[in-house]
């Protein structure tokens, strides 16, 4: 199984964090290769709740369904694909201390096909890209006031 992984430390409480990526539509706002982005099924966001997004990958759009398999607030929100050319998991970790949140997000993926061939390569590109997007977040709520 591949394995990607980025942590850093934003300088916000861990609510406001939280609260700003469980926001799903804000997702194409921070993560440069996430295109779209929507809610497929009806009531508040939590565990069993269905999404459909668009993502650049390696020069292609890939569309992927997702369901939410992990909600804690202010602790863990995490999705399984269930449809879509990589079948992974995705979660977000938060651990507050002080004013601050590290937030480490990991993506671990089953690679098949050209994927599995070129399995380094993926895996050095996803934690490059999320070492990037991770920083933009950082960015983008630090500047909030």
């Amino acid at each position: 199984m591949a394995r990607a992984e980025a942590s850093l430390v934003i300088n916000r409480p861990i609510d406001k964090v939280f609260a700003y990526m469980a926001d799903i539509l804000k997702g194409t706002e921070w993560q440069s290769e996430l295109l779209e982005v929507h809610q497929t099924s009806s009531g508040p966001l939590g565990i069993g709740t269905t999404l459909k997004e668009i993502r650049r990958l390696l020069g292609r759009n890939m569309e992927t369904a997702f369901t939410i398999t992990e909600y804690e607030p202010d602790i863990k929100l995490g999705f399984t694909s269930t449809s879509g050319p990589i079948q992974m998991h995705a979660y977000y970790d938060l651990d507050g201390s002080g004013d601050g949140t590290k937030v480490t997000m990991t993506v671990e993926a089953e690679l098949t096909g050209v994927f599995k061939m070129t399995e380094p390569l993926v895996v050095h590109t996803a934690n490059r890209q999320m070492a990037i997007d991770i920083a933009k977040l950082k960015n983008i709520l630090e500047s909030v006031a």
